[in-house]
């Protein structure tokens, strides 16, 4: 609880603990059923497997009310309470609303869950070193023990000067809670599947660096928690996004005479909040307090009355389970047999063997015998239909794209095209009012003809990062000043570029600039002659470690590409049978291309050597560890949107990527780039609930993809039923438009 240096610390791979309820001999109340009662519960930390305790306080009356559901508080408390779990837990007595209702003997109407950061190294602090179990207070059998007085302090009260720029200070503690990100959720699951929880009352409050790690649990799992409430620690704006998305409703307290914390960074994250339009946050500046202002918020009742007074709507916390099901977490290549795996709203809260993983009451629950569980899949090369009216286009289309890339397991789409309306389609499915698969969109395209100049390419550049775009769409046609300029200004706004490669830019330079990915090979087939003369290893070789040293990735698009280029067999082409999900007008130009085949990237005679070129490149590219990325550029040529992966996973298989690589390609390492936007691509607690229920191991037969037993996307399950039924739909509506 002092003040912090404050570095970027990596989160652990983790597996889901095994929690047990247990009654500690010296903590248990002496008469049951009528008074409140202190348990240990004891689990194995997923952080270092060591066998570890946390406090759940069960408030008066619980036993007597069997059919009550309580509220629920997560308390993180601060550096000078950690310890090793067991002897040491008690320590978490000393400050927070634990002490308030176990050593006070004050009636809060909650179950108080109080978790024990591990030392990580940091027993030798000496506020750690030199506390005593004296200072541990003791809950009396009659009356309670005087308050300790606050800390005193010298320091005037001085104005707040709020920090204009964040961008030094990194967002995460270190060695902090975030460690014990996945500890925590096991808890949380723990304690709703064992006692009689309201789940739409689960709340979170931490002092110091529990008030640190309340803004980092908050931000990552922001659909979990009714009310935050962070004491004597500031949140960094870079946490602010997804807890203004949620809605989170949040009451901040800071000290005025703080000599640990600084009082001036609050302001930054709040004021993020505010821009963000997240108007349900309360901060309170107590003016008088030193660091231990949280004596006073606990001490007081307005905290636990606005507390209560923050529900949840039912619908987001509903609880799904998974059951009997084998897992392909896709942190590894290995299945997690005869599992249990949990969501409520849109967050797996919990993964775990069956035996050790209790099904909450209530709970939907989804047979898994015998089949598969893995996330779902990403197009990020997606061309998703604008919020706009085509004439001849019917106006079902748009809906009817974003179906079908649910129906072949798609969940997350990098959309690639660049409407100005798109940015309203995906806040309408974020927030339910349309069903598709999430969406990160590129704004409107940069080329030759929306590029005027080096400064006119700049403020476009800071247009697109204002408006919210989550990156920019490079097209052809760009002069190498302009699309460095792009790239400089990109790289001071934080925000990518990625697509086509420029002829007047040239793949070397699209790489050395910071190209987020290459699209489509072409710029590598252009610099090698790829097109009418067969590659070698040695003249790929050196672009394809200057792709790996600088770390872009690639997305082949290869089925696509090998029909415009011209390459497939029409007759095949035309046989596909989910060309019967796409408009009649759409077909036709589809049709019209192959009649007249034309444009800059068709290669005519030569065009099956630039596509066994193409392959062997993408060989290569995977051979050296290159990052490749799902995609199909669908929906163009004979690529329907979502069906188009049962076309390009064959050529990526073909061009020699293991059935587990080609996985990775389509979750974890899409959930990897989108590292900074949410959590997806594992099936992991705190994962977002992308899932596809598969009835056989795509590890040994990646068909098993192409007609999933069923998809969830971001917590909503569509079973097989229910994607037949919606495809049946669009089948029909499109016999009837033709």
């Amino acid at each position: 609880m002092k003040k912090q240096i404050w570095a970027l610390v990596s989160l652990l791979a983790i597996t889901v603990m095994a929690l047990t309820a247990c009654v500690s001999n010296d903590t248990a109340a002496p008469q049951a059923n009528s008074v409140a009662q202190l348990l240990r519960l004891d689990y194995v930390s997923s952080i270092d497997n060591s066998a570890r305790q946390y406090f759940v306080y069960l408030p008066a009356g619980y036993q007597q009310n069997s059919s009550k559901k309580w509220p629920v508080m997560l308390f993180l408390h601060g550096n000078g309470e950690r310890g090793n779990g067991q002897d040491e837990l008690d320590y978490t007595l000393i400050h927070g609303p634990l002490y308030e209702a176990w050593v006070q003997k004050r009636d809060l109407p909650f179950i108080i869950v109080v978790p024990q950061l591990q030392m990580f190294d940091m027993a030798k602090l000496p506020y750690i070193a030199n506390r005593s179990a004296a200072d541990i207070p003791k809950r009396l059998t009659d009356g309670v023990p005087p308050r300790p007085d606050m800390f005193p302090s010298t320091r005037p009260i001085a104005p707040a000067e709020p920090v204009s720029d964040m961008s030094t200070i990194t967002p995460l503690l270190p060695d902090g809670w975030e460690r014990a990100e996945q500890d925590l959720l096991a808890m949380l699951q723990n304690v709703q599947a064992s006692y009689n929880t309201d789940v739409s009352r689960l709340y979170l409050t931490g002092i110091s660096y529990g008030g640190f790690g309340s803004w980092f649990m908050a931000s990552k799992h922001p659909q979990l928690f009714a009310a935050v409430a962070p004491v004597v620690g500031w949140g960094h704006p870079d946490l602010m996004p997804p807890i203004a998305q949620a809605k989170t409703p949040l009451w901040v307290f800071a000290a005025g005479r703080d000599s640990a914390v600084n009082k001036d960074y609050f302001y930054p994250g709040i004021e993020t909040l505010r821009q963000l339009g997240h108007s349900k946050v309360r901060f309170s500046m107590l003016e008088q307090a030193e660091h231990d202002a949280w004596r006073q918020v606990y001490a007081g009742q307005d905290l636990y009355n606005w507390l209560l007074a923050q529900q949840k709507p039912t619908a987001d916390v509903a609880v799904t389970v998974f059951d009997q099901v084998h897992v392909l977490p896709m942190d590894s290549d290995q299945l997690l047999s005869n599992q249990r795996v949990l969501v409520q709203g849109d967050r797996i809260v919990a993964v775990g063997p069956v035996a050790e993983l209790a099904i909450p009451q209530g709970a939907t629950v989804i047979d898994g015998a015998g089949r598969y569980l893995m996330p779902g899949l990403a197009e990020m090369h997606g061309h998703v239909p604008p919020l706009a009216d085509f004439s001849g286009i019917p106006a079902r289309y748009l809906d009817d794209v974003l179906t079908l890339y649910l129906a072949g397991g798609v969940t997350t789409v990098r959309g690639m095209l660049g409407h100005d309306q798109q940015l309203r389609l995906k806040e309408d499915i974020a927030t339910g009012k349309r069903l598709g698969p999430t969406l990160y969109l590129a704004g409107p395209s940069f080329n030759q003809h929306t590029v005027t100049s080096a400064e006119q390419a700049r403020e476009r550049v800071r247009q697109h990062k204002r408006e919210g775009w989550d990156l920019l769409k490079i097209h052809p046609g760009l002069s190498l000043q302009h699309y460095q300029a792009i790239a400089d200004e990109a790289n001071k706004q934080g925000i990518d570029f990625a697509g086509h490669v420029p002829e007047a830019v040239g793949i070397e330079q699209a790489i050395l600039l910071g190209s987020r990915t290459i699209d489509h090979l072409d710029g590598y087939m252009a610099a090698l002659g790829g097109f009418d003369k067969a590659l070698t290893a040695a003249d790929m070789a050196p672009l394809v470690a200057l792709t790996k040293s600088n770390n872009v990735a690639v997305v082949p698009t290869q089925a696509l590409w090998q029909t415009i280029i011209g390459a497939s067999d029409p007759a095949q082409l035309q046989n596909y049978d989910e060309l019967k999900y796409m408009p009649a007008r759409v077909l036709a130009g589809w049709q019209r291309y192959l009649q007249q085949p034309a444009g800059a990237y068709y290669s005519g005679d030569t065009a099956a050597l630039h596509a066994e070129n193409r392959q062997r490149l993408l060989r290569a590219l995977n051979d050296a560890g290159v990052t490749i990325l799902m995609g199909t550029d669908a929906p163009q040529l004979y690529s329907v949107p979502g069906l188009s992966l049962r076309r390009e996973i064959p050529q990526m298989a073909a061009a020699g990527i293991s059935n587990y690589d080609i996985l990775r390609s389509g979750t974890v390492l899409v959930g990897e780039y989108f590292a900074d936007k949410d959590r997806f691509g594992q099936v992991k607690a705190g994962q977002r609930a992308d899932l596809l229920l598969l009835e056989g191991n795509p590890l040994q037969d990646l068909s098993v993809l192409y007609q999933p037993a069923g998809v969830m996307v971001r917590g909503q399950w569509l079973s097989r039923a229910t994607l037949d039924s919606k495809l049946a739909d669009i089948a029909a509506a499109r016999r009837a438009e033709n």
